[in-house]
């Protein structure tokens, strides 16, 4: 999967390829390489990747959680029996914004969103994390998982 453009995924639209991607046959292998620099709903797409590719002078860019200052139950669960407390005019809770979050959810799988969100991260530091060029992270855990035969297990 090639990613080109600055343009960045809509989170619902990442969120729905994830669903898709995570649903494809374990025989299938995705190549995720990205030749611009990623933002959100982009940078999930890309890390979804068995193996991924990214140009070396690229960046990876996550805004903050919007909604972290939200209450998780009023988002997700409404307000149940409690009255809604006055924040501004403008205090309900925008879609986008929660399908936004759940990128960043995802993302932290692969990366300390906390520590991350709001700043550029470069190829050097995906490649710290193993995000890329980790053949030697692939072999080792290749030859870990790998099954050897039963007669030299237990000697």
């Amino acid at each position: 999967m090639e990613l080109i453009g600055e343009a960045e995924i809509p989170a619902d639209t990442a969120l729905l390829y994830r669903s898709i991607l995570l649903a494809r046959s374990p025989e299938t292998r995705l190549i995720t390489n990205a030749r611009s620099s990623l933002q959100g709903g982009s940078a999930l797409v890309w890390l979804l990747g068995d193996e991924r590719l990214i140009r070396e002078d690229a960046r990876v860019f996550f805004k903050r959680n919007p909604l972290e200052d939200e209450d998780p139950a009023e988002i997700y669960a409404g307000l149940g029996g409690s009255a809604q407390t006055y924040k501004d005019s403008d205090s309900c809770v925008d879609p986008e914004d929660a399908d936004y979050a759940r990128v960043l959810e995802v993302i932290n799988e692969y990366l300390p969103v906390n520590e991350f969100a709001g700043r550029v991260i470069n190829v050097s530091v995906l490649r710290d994390f193993g995000l890329v060029e980790n053949e030697r992270v692939d072999y080792f855990l290749a030859t870990a998982f790998t099954r050897k035969d039963a007669a030299t297990v237990f000697t």
